[in-house]
């Protein structure tokens, strides 16, 4: 079998996509089959295809077999130093238009305004009469605050926190979705942050939100995470060493695309031990040289299973 890989630029409220040769060598460090990188990507029978359209921070639009669903993606003006969804692009998101139309679920894996937004996330519901929004009982709660004239939205949300090493399925619109209780660090008030592998037909995908959990706390997921083809992952499982391990050598993606990096103009207070963003994308590419590590919102990327 081999993984395709193309990559793309899209436009912000056409959806119409522009692919050109990137020229970053796509070697897998994970596995063994070679991953080809096209510009060009023309699915054949037997193929099986994921589209990712980078959006900002670690909002991503994942289009597969089974439906189109948005993670992190519902959120307003984020914090400094990290990228935002530039409007016209925020705009045709929220109301479902062009290349944005036909979502069947939203995903967001805490409350934090850099991944989620009750007015965001309003205006998404009201635009797409079909989409289903899941996320914590901390965000479904301060939607229910936004929504309170609205119940008709709040009954088109799941919250969802399993116990610390328990998991929750959910199947919506055909797709299925894997939770997993990643906390967002251990202080007080607890921030609660859901890990989610989400499957689209015969592939599926990981997004682990802001967790800081140890390995320990990874530990009883390990089974759930093992050869997940595609990972969505904060900067730090790609620059910190137990975690890039456990990433490589446990979980063993077929594919890579980083999150949460901050932007170049961000202090270096942002980058810590890494110290600017040169540094760090290069401790990232240095470790996964296949993962895509976006520049801009709006990149896309497509990538491919074959038989052959």
């Amino acid at each position: 079998m081999r993984w395709i890989h193309a990559a793309c630029m899209l436009t912000a409220a056409t959806g119409v996509a522009a692919c050109a040769q990137d020229q970053q060598p796509v070697v897998s460090s994970a596995r063994p089959p070679a991953l080809v990188e096209t510009a060009s990507v023309q699915p054949s029978v037997g193929t099986a295809v994921l589209r990712v359209h980078y959006l900002a921070n670690e909002g991503f639009l994942v289009a597969g077999a089974d439906g189109r669903v948005l993670v992190d993606a519902l959120f307003g003006e984020g914090i400094p130093g990290y990228a935002v969804v530039p409007a016209d692009l925020r705009i045709a998101i929220e109301q479902g238009t062009g290349a944005w139309g036909d979502v069947a679920v939203a995903l967001a894996s805490h409350y934090h305004s850099d991944h989620f937004d009750p007015a965001a996330v309003g205006r998404f519901l009201r635009a797409n009469p079909r989409a289903v929004f899941v996320s914590t009982p901390q965000a479904i709660e301060a939607l229910g605050r936004a929504l309170g004239a609205e119940p008709e939205l709040l009954a088109r949300t799941r919250a969802v926190l399993p116990a610390p090493g328990a998991i929750e399925r959910l199947e919506i619109h055909g797709i299925d979705i894997t939770v997993l209780n990643l906390h967002h660090g251990v202080g007080r008030p607890p921030v609660e942050n859901i890990g989610l592998v989400v499957t689209l037909g015969d592939l599926s995908f990981l997004h682990f939100g802001d967790t800081e959990a140890k390995m320990e706390d990874f530990e009883p997921y390990l089974d759930e995470l093992e050869g997940t083809d595609l990972a969505l992952l904060p900067f730090w499982f790609l620059a910190s060493e137990w975690r890039a391990a456990m990433v490589r050598d446990i979980i063993q993606p077929h594919w890579i695309v980083a999150g949460h990096t901050p932007t170049a103009t961000a202090p270096a207070s942002h980058f810590a031990r890494w110290r600017s963003h040169e540094n760090l994308v290069e401790v990232m590419q240095t470790a996964f040289p296949e993962a895509r590590i976006p520049r801009r919102s709006g990149e896309e990327y497509t990538f491919v299973t074959d038989d052959e």
